[in-house]
C-alpha cells in the first residue's frame, strides 16, 4: 500500500506544466527509483517480560545498544508485557532489558537478516530483595522512563562531559531534533516550552536558556506530551503541545552559575562577540540575567521576539490575536533569504532579567524585562525591467540602508490560587520603541536621501480566572485590553514630486502617519475531556477594537520652504470601529480507528467605517474525519469555510506615500471575504524508527479577494487596491525519510508543488489573469555510523513558471550543501560547511559558501575554545533573480566579507 501512494504521492508533484524537461524527468525518475527502495520490509525485534514472582507482565523499558554501546532505539513493553523494536542494520546488538525494583538484564543478538523478525521470547525480570542497611535506601535509575505523558532522561545516561550547554546534551538523546536556530522538535511536532523545575521563564523564547544554560547541572530531561501551560486545565484541555522540563541536580539548585563567551576577529576586520549569562534556580526563585553584544552579524533577537512581535495565540486562555497598529512605510530592508551571518552588518546589544517567585502562600510572580539597541546596515543593487502595453523601461538603484532601533520592554505576571481547583492570573506588557533611519538610494545615478523616524508605546492588559469543576470539566474566563500608539515621521529627497506637481523647485517631502488602536475583549470558555479522545469545547465572547489614522504630506523647494499644492489625495483621516459577538462549539469523538472532529463559530459582526455602518453574520464550520492504524499509517482529510474582513491597510482612502517612490491606497468600502479549504494528509512510520512517509495537500478557494491596479511610470509607481472575483492555491508537499543499508546513511527524499492564480491591472488595463507555478524536488542525506568522520549533505532544484495574458516566463533556483564533521577524540572536533546557490536564469553566475570550525573542549576547565573561519572564499555579493507578469528583477545582496573569528566559552 506504501509503495502505492508514494508513486501515487510522487504523480501529482510531479504532473505540472515542466513535464517536456528532459532534465526534469532524469530528476524524476532518480528520485521514484530511490521511492520504490525506500519502504522495503524492515527487521523487528519482539519478545516478552515478565516478573519471576508472578506470571504479571511488567512495565519495562526496552534499549537496543549497538557494538559501540550507543542506543541505536528505544521502546517500552505493552499492558501485556509485550514489546516490538525495529531496526535499520545489521550487525551485533544487544537488548537491555530495565524497571524499576527489578535486576537488568542484557541479552546478546546478531541481526544478519534483513526483513526478519527475531523472536527473543519471555525475559523474566529478578525482583530486589529488600535490605535495610542504617535506613540507606538504594534505587536504580533507568535512563530512559515513561510515565504516562511524560517521557524522562537521565542526563548523565547521555553526556560525556563535552557539553558546553543544554542544547549540546538535547541533541543527543533520542526523538529530540534541532535546527540551526535552536528549535526544537520531539518526532514531527515543535516544542513549544522548556521549562526549569516545573517553571516557564522564556516561553517562546526558550532558545536563550536551551543555548546558553551549562549541561552539566542537569539531573533529568522530562519531554511532557499534552501539554497545558494552566496546571488546572491538565487532562482536560485537549491540547496537543509538547513541553521539555529541565530538572536540576541538588547541588545545583539555589546555586549561582553561568557561562561567558569571548570572541573577535584580527584587529583589521574589528568585529566581536560578547555573552554573559549568569543564573539561580531554587523552588522558591528563579533569576536570569544575560547580557550580549556582537557586530558578528549574530542575530541576538531571536530569543526575545516573542515579547516584541507575539504571534497569535488561540488557546482558551487568549482572546484578540493578530492586532497591532499599521506599519506602512517602507524605511528599512532586511533580507530574510540567508542567515544572519551573510547579510546582517550589525551592532547589536541585549540585556534582559527574568525573575520568578513562588511565595509559600499560593501566589507566584514572573517578571520579564529587555532592552536591546541595534544597528543594522543593507546593502542592495538593483536592476528592474518593466515590459506592458508599449510601455518600456529600466530602472537602476544602489540602496544603502542603516536602522538604529531601541526597544524596552517589560512584563509583569501574577498567578494566584484561590483553592486547589480555582486561580486567577493577571499580567501586564508595556514596550517602547524608538526607532531612526538613514537610507542613501542612488536610482539611475540620482542620488536620494531619506530619513525617518518611528516610535512606538504599547500596553497590554489580561486577566484569566479558571475553575476546575471536576476531574474532566473546567471554565475558564479571559479578559483583555491593548492600546498601542505609533507615529511615523520621515523626509525623502528626489524628484518624485517635481514631475507629480509639475513644479521644478519640489526637492523634498516630508510626510506624518499617526495610527492608533484600542481593543477590549472577553471569552468564557467550558471544557470538557470525556476520555484521551473525547473532548468538548465550547466558547462565547465579545471583541472589540477601535482604529484611528492620520496621514499628512507635505512638499518643500531648496529653501525648505513649503510649496502649495492641491493634498486631499495625498492625506487620511480614518477612523474605524468593530465588533464581533462570537460563539463556538467543537468536539472530538474517536470510533475505534476512526477519529471524528468538528468545530462551527457563529459570528455577529458590526462595523463603522467613516460613518458608514454594516452588519454581517457569518457561519464558519470545520471537519476533519481521519482513519490509523500502525500498518496502513494514519489518513486524514479535512474541510472548513472562513471569512476574512477588511484590515486598516486595506482602507486607506487616499495615498499615503511609502517612501522609494512608491504610493499606496484602497479607496475600497470595508469587506467579509469568504474562502474555502480542503486539506488531505498521509503519514506511514516516525522518526523514532528513521523512517516515515508524509504527503500533504491542500486545496483553497477565495470569492473574492485584494488585488491591485498599478499605476506604473518610470520615476515612481502608484499602488491600487482592487476587489477581484474567484482565485484558488494549491499546495502539495511530500517526505520520505529512510536509512539505506548499502550507503549506511539516512536519506530524505524531498518534494512539493505551489500553484496559484490571479488578475491584476496595470494602468487602468483590463484584468490580466496570471498563473504561478513551482515545485521542487530535492534530497538530504545524513551518515547513520558513530565513525570519526560525518556527513550531511543536500540539494534542490524549484522549477518557478510564470503564465498570463500579456507573456510566460520560468526559471530554476538551485540550493546545496554539504557538512563534514571530524572528532579527532571527544574534545577535538573540526567542521566544515559548504552551501551552493543559483538562483534565476542560466547565465546568472552561482554563489558559494565555505566555513570551517575547530573546537576544542575541555572537561577539566568546563571551557571551549574554538577558531571559526567564515566566507573563506570571500564572495561580497550574492543575486536574486525574480519575474512577475509584467516585469523582471535582478537583486544583488553585499554580504559580510572573509573573517577568522577566535572564542573562548568558559561555564562557571
Amino acid at each position: 500500500m506504501a509503495e502505492d501512494f508514494c508513486h501515487f504521492a510522487f504523480k501529482i508533484i510531479i504532473i505540472v506544466p515542466y513535464y517536456k524537461s528532459i532534465a526534469c524527468m532524469r530528476i524524476f525518475c532518480f528520485l521514484l527509483l530511490f521511492c520504490s527502495i525506500f519502504w522495503s520490509a524492515q527487521t523487528q525485534i519482539v519478545g516478552f517480560v515478565k516478573s519471576d514472582s508472578t506470571a504479571a507482565s511488567v512495565k519495562a523499558n526496552i534499549i537496543l545498544l549497538n557494538e559501540k554501546n550507543d542506543i541505536e532505539t528505544f521502546g517500552f513493553t505493552n499492558k501485556d508485557g509485550s514489546f516490538a523494536l525495529k531496526v535499520d542494520r545489521l550487525g551485533k546488538y544487544k537488548v537491555q532489558i530495565t524497571a524499576f525494583n527489578f535486576h537488568e538484564k542484557k541479552i546478546d543478538l546478531f541481526v544478519n537478516v534483513k526483513g526478519k523478525t527475531f523472536d527473543i521470547g519471555t525475559i523474566t525480570l529478578n525482583q530486589y530483595k529488600e535490605y535495610e542497611i542504617k535506613e540507606v535506601v538504594i534505587t536504580r535509575q533507568n535512563p530512559i522512563r515513561v510515565n504516562k505523558d511524560t517521557i524522562e532522561y537521565k542526563a548523565v545516561k547521555f553526556a560525556n562531559g563535552t557539553e558546553m550547554n543544554v542544547e549540546d546534551l538535547l541533541k543527543k538523546l533520542p526523538g529530540l531534533k534541532i535546527d540551526s536556530k535552536g528549535n526544537i522538535k520531539f518526532g514531527d511536532k515543535d516544542v513549544s516550552a522548556v521549562l526549569i523545575e516545573n517553571d516557564d521563564l522564556f516561553e517562546r523564547g526558550y532558545q536563550t536558556l536551551t543555548q546558553n544554560m551549562p549541561a552539566n547541572s542537569l539531573e533529568k530531561v522530562q519531554v511532557i506530551k499534552n501539554y497545558s501551560k494552566n496546571k488546572l486545565l491538565k487532562n482536560v484541555e485537549k491540547s496537543e503541545s509538547i513541553a521539555i522540563n529541565l530538572t536540576l541536580k541538588d547541588d545545583a539548585k539555589g546555586k549561582w552559575f553561568g557561562s561567558v563567551l569571548l570572541a573577535s576577529t584580527s584587529y583589521k576586520e574589528n568585529l566581536y562577540q560578547t555573552k554573559f549569562n549568569l543564573m539561580n534556580f531554587s523552588k522558591k526563585k528563579k533569576i536570569y540575567l544575560l547580557y550580549n553584544q556582537n557586530n558578528l552579524g549574530l542575530n541576538e533577537m531571536e530569543g526575545v521576539q516573542y515579547l516584541i512581535n507575539p504571534s497569535s495565540d488561540k488557546n482558551v486562555e487568549n482572546i484578540g490575536s493578530n492586532l497591532g497598529t499599521l506599519s506602512l512605510i517602507n524605511l528599512h530592508s532586511k533580507n530574510f533569504r540567508f542567515e544572519d551571518k551573510r547579510t546582517n552588518f550589525n551592532n547589536d546589544k541585549l540585556a534582559s532579567l527574568n525573575y520568578i517567585n513562588n511565595f509559600k502562600n499560593d501566589w507566584k510572580l514572573k517578571f520579564v524585562t529587555i532592552f536591546n539597541d541595534i544597528e543594522n546596515n543593507n546593502f542592495v543593487n538593483s536592476l528592474y525591467r518593466f515590459n506592458f502595453d508599449g510601455l518600456a523601461f529600466t530602472n537602476t538603484e544602489s540602496n544603502s540602508w542603516k536602522q538604529n532601533q531601541q526597544n524596552i520592554v517589560g512584563k509583569l505576571e501574577v498567578l494566584k490560587d484561590l483553592s486547589k481547583t480555582a486561580s486567577i492570573q493577571f499580567y501586564n506588557k508595556a514596550s517602547w520603541l524608538n526607532e531612526n533611519n538613514e537610507n542613501t538610494f542612488i536610482f539611475n545615478d540620482q542620488t536620494n536621501l531619506q530619513n525617518g523616524e518611528n516610535k512606538l508605546f504599547a500596553t497590554e492588559n489580561k486577566v484569566v480566572y479558571t475553575k476546575k469543576l471536576d476531574s474532566i470539566s473546567a471554565i475558564v474566563a479571559v479578559g483583555k485590553f491593548i492600546y498601542q500608539n505609533r507615529p511615523y515621521f520621515f523626509t525623502d529627497e528626489n524628484n518624485v514630486f517635481a514631475e507629480l506637481l509639475g513644479h521644478p523647485n519640489a526637492v523634498k517631502s516630508a510626510q506624518n502617519v499617526d495610527s492608533q488602536l484600542y481593543f477590549g475583549g472577553g471569552k468564557v470558555s467550558f471544557l470538557k475531556t470525556y476520555n484521551e479522545e473525547n473532548a468538548l469545547e465550547i466558547q462565547a465572547g465579545n471583541e472589540s477594537k477601535r482604529e484611528t489614522l492620520l496621514s499628512n504630506l507635505s512638499v518643500f523647494d531648496n529653501a525648505e520652504t513649503e510649496i502649495n499644492f492641491d493634498k486631499s489625495n495625498y492625506q487620511n483621516d480614518i477612523q474605524f470601529f468593530q465588533n464581533s459577538t462570537f460563539a463556538n462549539a467543537s468536539y472530538g469523538q474517536k470510533y475505534d480507528k476512526w477519529k471524528l472532529n468538528g468545530a462551527l463559530k457563529a459570528e455577529l459582526l458590526s462595523t463603522e467605517f467613516n460613518t458608514k455602518k454594516n452588519a454581517y453574520f457569518n457561519l464558519e464550520p470545520n471537519l476533519s474525519v481521519s482513519y490509523k492504524t500502525k500498518r496502513t499509517g494514519n489518513f486524514s482529510i479535512n474541510g472548513s469555510k472562513n471569512f476574512t474582513q477588511s484590515s486598516m491597510r486595506e482602507l486607506l482612502v487616499n495615498y499615503i506615500y511609502q517612501g522609494n517612490r512608491n504610493f499606496n491606497k484602497s479607496g475600497l468600502a470595508f469587506q467579509n471575504r469568504s474562502a474555502y479549504n480542503v486539506g488531505f494528509s498521509y503519514n506511514l512510520g516516525n522518526d523514532f524508527l528513521a523512517k516515515s512517509l508524509n504527503f500533504n495537500l491542500n486545496y483553497s478557494k477565495n470569492n473574492d479577494y485584494l488585488s491591485t491596479n498599478m499605476l506604473v511610470n518610470p520615476n515612481y509607481t502608484f499602488v491600487q487596491s482592487i476587489l477581484v472575483k474567484n482565485s484558488s492555491n494549491l499546495f502539495a508537499n511530500f517526505e520520505l525519510k529512510r536509512y539505506l543499508k548499502f550507503v549506511k546513511s539516512r536519506i530524505s527524499l524531498l518534494g512539493n508543488y505551489n500553484y496559484s492564480d490571479y488578475e491584476n491591472s496595470v494602468n487602468n488595463q483590463p484584468l490580466i489573469q496570471t498563473k504561478y507555478s513551482n515545485y521542487k524536488v530535492g534530497f538530504e542525506m545524513k551518515s547513520g555510523w558513530t565513525k570519526k568522520i560525518n556527513y550531511e549533505l543536500g540539494y534542490d532544484w524549484t522549477f518557478n513558471n510564470i503564465k498570463s495574458d500579456v507573456n510566460t516566463s520560468d526559471y530554476l533556483d538551485q540550493k546545496g550543501f554539504v557538512n563534514l564533521y571530524y572528532n579527532f577524540s571527544t574534545q577535538f572536533i573540526l567542521e566544515s560547511k559548504y552551501e551552493y546557490y543559483r538562483f534565476g536564469n542560466a547565465t546568472q553566475k552561482s554563489t558559494q559558501f565555505w566555513d570551517a570550525k575547530a573546537n576544542y573542549v575541555s572537561k577539566k576547565y568546563k571551557m571551549n575554545l574554538y577558531l571559526q573561519a567564515n566566507n573563506i572564499l570571500n564572495n561580497n555579493s550574492i543575486q536574486q533573480y525574480s519575474i512577475s507578469s509584467i516585469s523582471e528583477s535582478l537583486y544583488t545582496q553585499n554580504l559580510l566579507p572573509f573573517h577568522v573569528v577566535f572564542g573562548v566559552n568558559k561555564n562557571f
